[in-house]
């Protein structure tokens, strides 16, 4: 059984799936887990008759903790202030908090997500809070001994379950001094001030591990994805889930513990990490692939196991969901297996508007290229698109609508990919290409007019290029990989490139056989 909806079926009543985020940098794809993991859950309870909610709390009221490696050096001086109160690092909006949480949440609209979003400090300043933090305070002995629990290093006595937000400087770094029932003194850390206030609309804050219980009974929170290191023995949900219990006399929402995602770097995978600047912004997915390639990336695979993602396998992954696609559209009104329906399920979660038949797809490796030979005035031009694709044995005439769209955008994504992840397609000049080919073994050179004089006889097409490549090498006794090599020789300076038929059809006749002539003469 697909995993999610494995989870589905061992809940019941009206559920209420919670996710969130801090968004003290650039929200990453490995966040981007958390969020897809909740989502998928939630439509497949829907899908078994299930009543549910999908809800995103952004944890904006919490503090900036040091000077992130992106930000200017004048930002130290908002350390420990809340994030939705520090300026924008760009100008561009309301606060730091909204800068790195808005185009996040702007994204889910483009994954299929539709889930209300909660700001933590619009709920603190609303008072959402107000009767946890006086619950929590009345109970600070408990939560104390709770925490111990847990702890090396004991709490101290005048612990207190609070940070009050300091009157003077705005910080989060105050120390309570006392609480009287109605009013907290404290004194801030960070500027010295002593102050006096009650704890309530946005002028305190609960610390991490009272936060967190206290939301899930104020939300009415029943499930939520969780990082291993929350989820770890002695971590944030083990206090919390005693908290929520003995303080707030809530039953703690049911755990989904998800693996991290690993960015592939050279030979290394490391762990995604905002404040270290290791990340591949969610907001910047579009720009090399479409939405329901991040869904596939994620959903194919149960939240415990762990994700390595390489930029440079890019078009192996949108080959993979191709794949499952047409397996989709051919097997969906089949009986099947319990691996075939997972795979049906895995393509449904994955794909949110799934359409009423399978759209034509052009590879994504093969449009890297189109997308690049067919760029023109910052624009695809499609009529050479059309004209590459008829070369290589496309029908033009069987795209509908939504495949052309697709491809359009495809096209578009894979060559801002091969420009920044892959490699750009850069045709050497033609005096480079006779210097090269001087330093060609003879018979590649033999080889090359030979296959230049046939190549004027056939029509000019893949298929054909690629037959006669192997049956002319194999004609003058050349091991096929000479002839390949020579080609992507003299036309690309290394001994590598696409599949060598297609790339020339691509290229046009009169480009290829110029070229070729031109480097034995």
């Amino acid at each position: 059984m697909y995993w999610a909806d494995n989870i589905a079926s061992k809940l019941s009543g009206k559920q209420v799936i919670a996710t969130g985020i801090t968004p003290s940098g650039h929200i990453h794809i490995g966040n981007a887990r958390e969020t897809l993991t909740a989502d998928a859950i939630y439509k497949a309870y829907l899908k078994r008759g299930g009543e549910g909610e999908l809800i995103f709390i952004a944890d904006t009221f919490d503090p900036l903790r040091k000077l992130y490696p992106f930000l200017p050096k004048e930002f130290e001086q908002y350390i420990g202030m809340p994030l939705s109160e520090i300026p924008c690092p760009e100008g561009c909006c309301q606060s730091y908090a909204d800068h790195f949480l808005n185009p996040y949440i702007e994204s889910l609209e483009d994954l299929g997500i539709e889930i209300k979003v909660y700001k933590a400090d619009e709920c603190y300043k609303k008072g959402l809070y107000d009767e946890k933090i006086d619950m929590a305070l009345k109970n600070r002995e408990k939560i104390r001994e709770i925490l111990n629990k847990f702890r090396k290093d004991p709490l101290p006595g005048d612990w207190f379950p609070i940070f009050m937000l300091c009157e003077n400087c705005k910080s989060l770094k105050t120390k309570v001094l006392n609480y009287d029932g109605e009013k907290v003194k404290y004194v801030c850390e960070k500027c010295g001030y002593e102050g006096e206030a009650k704890p309530y609309k946005g002028r305190a804050k609960l610390p991490w591990r009272v936060d967190w219980p206290a939301r899930w009974s104020i939300f009415k929170v029943t499930l939520e994805p969780m990082g291993k290191d929350h989820a770890a023995a002695g971590g944030s949900y083990d206090t919390g889930k005693l908290i929520a219990k003995e303080v707030f006399n809530y039953e703690p929402p049911m755990k989904v513990v998800y693996e991290w995602i690993q960015l592939k770097i050279g030979d290394k995978a490391v762990p995604m990490s905002s404040s270290k600047g290791v990340v591949f912004a969610v907001k910047d997915w579009t720009h090399i692939a479409h939405p329901e390639i991040l869904r596939f990336l994620i959903l194919r695979s149960k939240p415990s196991k762990h994700i390595d993602f390489d930029l440079k396998k890019i078009p192996d992954l949108v080959e993979e969901y191709d794949r499952l696609e047409e397996f989709y559209f051919e097997n969906r009104e089949k009986e099947l297996d319990e691996e075939g329906y997972e795979k049906i399920r895995i393509y449904e979660t994955s794909t949110p508007k799934i359409p009423e038949k399978k759209p034509i797809n052009v590879p994504y490796r093969f449009c890297s290229i189109i997308g690049q030979l067919a760029y023109k005035d910052g624009d695809i031009d499609m009529e050479k698109v059309f004209e590459i694709l008829k070369r290589n044995n496309y029908n033009i005439e069987e795209f509908d609508d939504l495949s052309l769209k697709r491809l359009k955008e495809r096209l578009i994504m894979a060559r801002n990919w091969a420009l920044k992840y892959g490699e750009k397609l850069v045709i050497i000049s033609e005096e480079e290409a006779k210097e090269i080919a001087k330093k060609l073994k003879e018979k590649q050179r033999e080889w090359i007019k030979y296959f230049v004089e046939r190549l004027k006889e056939i029509e000019f097409d893949a298929l054909n290029i690629h037959e006669l490549i192997y049956q002319t090498a194999k004609e003058l006794g050349l091991n096929p990989r000479d002839a390949f090599q020579a080609s992507y020789l003299i036309l690309l300076g290394k001994k590598y490139g696409p599949k060598l038929g297609s790339f020339l059809a691509s290229l046009g006749k009169e480009f290829v056989i110029k070229r070729y002539l031109s480097v034995i003469e």
